[in-house]
């Protein structure tokens, strides 16, 4: 009888032994949006192999570029997954048209950078509490605007996203004084959040810098 126990605790053992063999970080959540490079280093932002400042460098995007009358274009990135604040972009495109001058050599390949270097352009007319149309109001801006203005898309940075919504972490020291009077901050939007931020999901990201869309197809931007 003892040695049959043995057996079994051994085989218990061993299937845990391989669980916790195989376990990791968690598989990353798959995305499907477009988004901006919001990077000021005129080095460029990083496109690193995994999510990770550590892992290794595969390319570089753009920075911002102005042409210092306050007219600005963004590298625009295509993205598929998120992972612990990092995402993972492709098929980078810098539009000439905007600039006015030679598209910048840019990383096309597929990589990870921060959401901390990334925004969005929403067309939504109001930040949910969680993906789902159906959920809280988190965040709203008064008289019908939608989250599609330079100061609104400057003011957040991405934390996650799943399938077309995106999560976005707001500073409100990053509003300009005119749109701050039109925010309703919920205070669930504010919750664990450091003084002055709050964050919200949004849905209907519009991949189009220059003018407006219905956020339905984003990906067809470029």
């Amino acid at each position: 009888m003892l040695p049959s126990r043995t057996l079994i605790l051994a085989i218990g053992l061993g299937i845990g032994g391989a669980a916790l063999a195989s376990g990791g970080p968690p598989e990353p959540a798959s995305c499907d949006f477009a988004a901006f490079v919001e990077e000021t280093d005129p080095a460029g932002l990083n496109v690193r192999a995994e999510p990770s400042s550590a892992a290794p460098v595969l390319g570089k995007l753009p920075p911002v570029w102005t042409d210092g009358s306050g007219m600005r274009a963004r590298v625009l990135v295509k993205v598929t997954a998120s992972s612990n604040g990092w995402f993972r972009i492709r098929e980078a495109f810098d539009d000439e048209a905007l600039t006015g001058q030679p598209a910048r050599p840019v990383y096309e390949g597929e990589g990870w950078v921060s959401g901390r270097k990334l925004i969005v352009k929403s067309q939504a007319n109001a930040g949910r509490t969680r993906p789902d149309p159906k959920a809280p109001v988190a965040v709203r801006l008064k008289d019908g605007l939608v989250f599609d203005g330079s100061s609104t898309m400057t003011a957040g940075r991405l934390v996650d996203c799943r399938g077309s919504w995106v999560q976005v972490d707001y500073d409100e020291a990053r509003f300009s004084a005119e749109m701050r009077p039109y925010l309703q901050v919920s205070p669930a939007a504010r919750a664990g959040q450091p003084k002055g931020r709050f964050r919200a999901w949004l849905d209907q990201i519009c991949g189009i810098q220059e003018t407006t869309c219905d956020g339905s197809s984003s990906l067809d931007a470029k």
